[in-house]
């Protein structure tokens, strides 16, 4: 898989690699202080599915130009 080209497909992919980076650190943060992290596998449904409709070809909303 190669990184996209296209403006929302890039966009996506921002945000997905943003909220797994978030979402790793608020876990982080949270063990360090002894609080509860409950559900925190269905926390990352979001970031996962943004940065896998900016990757996966067939859920791009923007399709890639063939080469």
């Amino acid at each position: 898989m190669k990184f996209p080209k296209r403006w929302l497909n890039r966009l996506l992919c921002y945000c997905g690699i943003f909220g797994l980076l978030f979402q790793f650190t608020a876990a982080i943060h949270a063990y360090w202080h002894d609080i509860p992290l409950y559900n925190f596998w269905f926390l990352l449904l979001a970031p996962i599915l943004c940065l896998a409709s900016g990757l996966i070809p067939a859920l791009q909303p923007q399709k890639e130009q063939p080469k």
